[in-house]
């Protein structure tokens, strides 16, 4: 299999590296296509995207393949692409989609973030803090403080028994913890009106769909 396979485009040409293959051995195939190239083209400038697979290549590949371009002034390198520069975004997102089961012990000064949902189901000691982007589903002890909808998801939600927890917040909206008649089936949600409110757990399903569906494949 080559290292270096040559495809025509619209303007100028793809160059596709193998991922599978060392820099040594691409800069060698390189030399040559591009050597018979600007014999096959003699006039002209050409310019070149180079896709790199499953591989993001380092400041010292991108450099020696470079010195190659270097001995040919007409061929220019005007993108590189590698397929795991849409991995990165894609792991990001799933974790936004996922509900994460959380447990241990979140002691005081200490703060748990995550990325998406969460089902705790550990001990939040008080000033500590359990922060998530999506919503929070408590099924252990809470004393500290619960932030859902960290960057400011304001469909986010916090169920679960809330009534010793010292602060809850939801995007921007927050409310101390003080005398309260909280049972461990309340859900505290935001509502047409941008005031935290708290109703049953059972009433989740109308408050917020997607969350329950969401809950529903666990």
């Amino acid at each position: 299999m080559d290292a270096v396979t040559l495809k025509g485009r619209k303007a100028g040409f793809e160059l596709q590296l193998a991922d599978w293959a060392g820099i040594t051995a691409i800069t060698a195939e390189l030399q040559t296509l591009l050597a018979r190239l600007a014999t096959d083209t003699p006039e002209g400038d050409v310019d070149f995207a180079l896709e790199t697979g499953q591989r993001r290549l380092d400041d010292a590949a991108l450099a020696a393949i470079q010195a190659v371009f270097d001995q040919f002034p007409r061929f220019t390198v005007k993108t590189v692409h590698a397929e795991v520069d849409l991995v990165a975004p894609l792991f990001a997102r799933v974790a936004t989609q996922s509900v994460h089961l959380i447990g241990g012990i979140i002691r005081s000064g200490q703060v748990e973030s995550v990325e998406g949902d969460v089902l705790f189901v550990g001990t939040l000691h008080r000033s500590g803090t359990l922060k998530a982007t999506g919503s929070i589903f408590v099924m252990g002890p809470v004393a500290g403080l619960l932030i859902a909808g960290a960057n400011g998801d304001q469909d986010a939600v916090i169920a679960g028994d809330i009534s010793q927890a010292g602060q809850i917040r939801i995007a921007d909206t927050v409310e101390i913890i003080d005398k309260n008649t909280y049972g461990s089936q309340t859900t505290s949600y935001i509502n047409d009106l941008h005031i935290l409110e708290h109703g049953e757990l059972a009433k989740l399903p109308q408050l917020r769909p997607r969350i329950f569906r969401k809950l529903e494949e666990l």
